[in-house]
């Protein structure tokens, strides 16, 4: 390698080294952890602790590690994890909402069936 060759690489390897300690650090994901305890709330509030009690807990779970992922500063995990923890938190949420929906059908229904009955004991035979 001539000096010239030498001298360049130098350079770009400065270069190089200059933008990436000028480059934003990986903040922590401080704005979808917000998200993600949101939507837990959420589904809690829907009733997922009663109708979807196991995606609750995983997106509990994931949350958690989440913290302890922040902690570490592996901010990349902890966004992935929250990702993950906001899409289970909306299940258990959606969960809920079916299955309170369907309850209430099936009152409903039963209700319907009891009228019908009286109806019938009621008409003249």
């Amino acid at each position: 390698m001539n000096v010239r060759t030498c001298k360049q690489t130098i350079i770009v390897s400065m270069a190089v080294a200059a933008l990436a300690a000028c480059a934003p650090a990986k903040q922590p994901p401080t704005s979808q952890m917000a998200l993600a305890q949101a939507a837990v709330d959420k589904a809690t509030a829907a009733g997922a602790y009663e109708y979807a009690p196991l995606e609750l807990q995983a997106s509990q779970n994931k949350v958690d590690a989440a913290k302890t992922a922040i902690a570490a500063k592996d901010y990349v995990k902890a966004e992935h994890l929250l990702e993950q923890a906001e899409v289970d938190a909306k299940l258990a949420e959606a969960k809920s909402g079916t299955a309170k929906t369907q309850k209430a059908v099936d009152e409903l229904q039963k209700s319907i069936d009891i009228l019908r009955e009286e109806i019938q004991r009621k008409l003249p035979q």
